[in-house]
């Protein structure tokens, strides 16, 4: 019934509640993975929900499939899962990155929260929460199936976006905090039939051509790890002669099988987009995919090793790196990370290759530019930061937590938190905490910290520097 010029009216309805569980995970990305099997080992009612047909998030529907931390530093779910995809071939373990295959990716996923018992519904959209007053007691689900209702004693927001959160009533931050603009949305592809062991002698004898970081820029042939970043005259000639879209500064290949000849192309930058709209997220996706006809033409014709390649496949969904954080007891701060603060309420130590002022994806664009200093001539270092519980749980909302890079934190801390490895582990913080919150009868904010750090830590979690740690 229509009710004004610009507004629909929708009749009132009744909708069906298809499922009481413990522990609702909204998202099955990697937090949500690593959620679900936080929650599910200790033994509580876990489900999850996905919009796409298969779990992964950025790991699969993205096919972003390098993870920038040794496997030596890896923490509870996350290295099970590298652990399996590298006894199943399809990862490698040995280097300062973890590249994998994403296709296994999906099936170690449904493989572990199979075992841990985990109810996992796709082709499933969660539409809206349920709430009593302040606390979430559930959402609305919308599938081929209907629409339905789905009641949990508490919910894990691994959207990504925060949409559960932002939508039950949570303070939250779109973007950068100044001006609300995000990191580029990208469209990955994978290529086929490459010469790797020609493109490696290349990038060898061509050193200034590349970016100095040793951590981004691997040649390590006897190792089985690759990763190729630069090709700067490469770019710099076909970006002359109107053969690239003035977004692309130079060619990244990671996520490299060399026996198989497979490479992931991660080039394409759509700027000034915003992730929470359909309309910017169709606008990108197409941008996206034209870049990347343009560029393929141009790797094919440029780079040795590449003269026979094809395109394997591409990313479904177009990535967002950046759309909405949660506002929470704590607010995680670049600042904190590089000084290596610790917290009493530490759940997680997450390491990575970090330099202090570093922004990968900037929303201003120019990255990998002559005016890039940071990218073309900057290094790396591995080192730690916390993750303080106060960040994983939502101002405002009660019965929830914050899996992934919707956690609370700032645009420039969320640099180094929005990586899988970090969604991995923070989701599996998140779900760990929705369970025990849920058998306790209490709402994750309520939580006892030191209850929750030795759950995580028998699970394998190293929770920091805390006080139940000494």
């Amino acid at each position: 019934m229509q009710s004004g010029s610009n507004e629909v009216m929708e009749p009132a309805r009744t909708t069906p509640i298809v499922r009481e569980v413990d522990v609702l995970i909204c998202g099955g990305g990697v937090s949500g993975i690593g959620a679900a099997l936080g929650a599910a080992r200790t033994g509580v009612k876990t489900m999850v929900i996905e919009r796409n047909a298969f779990l992964g998030g950025a790991a699969t529907a993205v096919i972003m499939n390098t993870w920038n931390v040794p496997f030596a530093k890896m923490t509870g779910v996350a290295k099970e899962i590298a652990r399996t995809l590298t006894d199943r071939g399809a990862g490698v373990t040995a280097g300062p990155t973890f590249p994998f295959d994403p296709e296994a990716f999906k099936e170690v996923a449904i493989d572990l929260l199979r075992e841990a018992s985990v109810e996992i519904l796709t082709y499933t959209w969660v539409v809206e929460p349920i709430m009593d007053g302040n606390r979430i007691r559930g959402v609305i689900v919308q599938n081929k199936s209907g629409r339905q209702a789905i009641l949990a004693k508490t919910v894990v927001d691994c959207t990504g976006d925060a949409d559960i959160a932002a939508a039950s009533g949570a303070e939250f931050v779109k973007g950068r905090e100044k001006d609300e603009k995000m990191r580029p949305m990208s469209v990955l592809f994978r290529l086929g039939g490459v010469d790797v062991k020609r493109a490696v002698e290349f990038c060898r004898k061509n050193p200034k051509n590349f970016t100095a970081d040793p951590n981004f820029h691997i040649l390590d042939l006897d190792k089985g790890l690759v990763r190729m970043s630069g090709f700067f005259d490469v770019v710099d000639r076909a970006r002359a002669n109107g053969e690239l879209p003035d977004e692309i500064h130079y060619i990244r290949f990671e996520g490299i099988s060399v026996d198989r000849g497979i490479v992931t192309v991660n080039n394409s930058r759509v700027y000034n987009v915003d992730g929470t709209s359909a309309w910017d997220l169709t606008r990108a996706d197409m941008e996206a995919r034209s870049q990347n006809r343009k560029l393929f033409a141009v790797i094919r014709k440029s780079i040795p090793g590449f003269e026979n390649s094809y395109v394997l496949d591409s990313s479904p969904t177009v990535g967002v790196r950046e759309t909405c954080r949660v506002r929470g007891p704590h607010l995680l701060k670049q600042e904190d990370m590089m000084a290596l603060s610790t917290y009493p309420d530490s759940v997680a130590r997450i390491w990575r290759h970090m330099t202090e002022g570093r922004d990968w994806h900037k929303a201003d664009g120019g990255e990998g530019s002559a005016t890039d200093a940071v990218y073309r001539t900057g290094t790396t270092h591995l080192t730690w930061f916390e993750i303080p519980f106060g960040a994983l749980v939502p101002n405002n909302v009660e019965g929830m937590t914050i899996g992934g890079r919707a956690l609370s934190a700032t645009h420039d801390a969320d640099m180094w938190s929005r990586a899988q490895y970090c969604c991995l582990v923070t989701g599996q913080v998140a779900g760990a905490a929705a369970a025990l919150a849920a058998k306790n009868d209490v709402s994750p904010s309520k939580l006892d910290t030191r209850l929750l750090q030795q759950t995580l830590a028998e699970a394998g979690i190293d929770v920091g520097e805390t006080p139940s740690a000494a």
